[in-house]
């Protein structure tokens, strides 16, 4: 009969037929939190800084245009 500790020894040991690789491969990406596959439909540095500026910009005429409608409603 097995034992419940042996079960769980077993489990912290891993599988035998498991790469060496592998392992360091999943470690490395879990410590800096990526996937491996992560480059493959990323956004640039460049595109994101753009976003950005349009966002800015859409959000400085918005409050452009409404100023300009509280300046022509009469008191």
């Amino acid at each position: 009969m097995v034992t419940r500790m042996a079960i769980i020894s077993d489990a912290r040991q891993g599988t035998p037929g498991a790469s060496p690789a592998r392992d360091a491969r999943t470690a490395s990406t879990a410590r800096f939190g990526r996937s491996i596959d992560a480059g493959v439909n990323a956004v640039r540095a460049s595109q994101a800084r753009a976003a950005l500026r349009r966002d800015a910009r859409r959000d400085e005429l918005a409050v452009a245009h409404w100023l300009r409608e509280l300046t022509s409603r009469p008191r």
